[in-house]
């Protein structure tokens, strides 16, 4: 499915270009929750706040474009304890989690409608970095802190739909759903250790829009 609306959009945009007489630059900021599938950590959903730039063609109610952004989830936290023969390990995880995309939009506004629909793909890329803290609590001795610092990137890919309407001239405002395929941090219980997982997992995003072209 995800290939499909791929290519949809992709033959759209193509499609509509040689033909188009006009079209906007658009700059869209999104807020909202994600959820995240087997990341491990305390809770499974975490907060998006990303903001992205493009410029759609189009002839009428369709156009169709290219977009690109920066994003950001929330904080994520984890605390977990191993017991060893004369003492305990606790250990405290900080997720941090950036990323930008590059991809594919399409705008359609049919006529005496007063909303219009969102679909978006393309590829997304994160940017993760744990930081661990370690404190080894053995009996009749000083607890030893030990930090450390995990750093990694990934690749995936996104798609989205959405709904919205036009409250002014040039702005709106909408809900869009997005699903993301990628790599997800988990907890390793055989290292005890965050790692990146080595099959591609989804995760799934709703977030309020607002949107204004120019």
């Amino acid at each position: 499915m995800r290939k499909l609306g791929c290519t949809a959009l992709f033959a759209a945009c193509f499609a509509i270009v040689p033909s188009a007489f006009a079209g906007d630059f658009f700059i869209n900021g999104q807020v909202g929750r994600m959820d995240l599938e087997g990341d491990n950590f305390d809770g499974d959903q975490s907060s998006l706040m990303q903001a992205s730039v493009g410029y759609r063609w189009g002839i009428g109610y369709a156009q169709a474009g290219l977009e690109g952004g920066l994003g950001k989830l929330g904080e994520l936290h984890d605390d977990t304890r191993y017991d060893y023969t004369g003492g305990y390990v606790d250990n405290s995880y900080t997720l941090n989690s950036r990323y930008a995309f590059v991809g594919l939009n399409a705008r359609i506004k049919p006529p005496l409608v007063p909303v219009y629909a969102i679909g978006r793909a393309g590829y997304i890329g994160f940017k993760r970095e744990l930081e661990a803290t370690s404190v080894n609590n053995a009996i009749d001795t000083t607890p030893v802190t030990e930090h450390r610092a995990f750093e990694d990137n990934d690749g995936g890919t996104y798609v989205g739909v959405g709904v919205g309407t036009t409250i002014m001239p040039l702005l709106d405002v909408g809900l869009m759903v997005n699903q993301y395929r990628y790599s997800q941090v988990q907890y390793n219980p055989v290292n005890d250790e965050y790692e990146l997982s080595d099959d591609k997992r989804d995760a799934r995003s709703v977030s309020l829009t607002v949107e204004y072209r120019f």
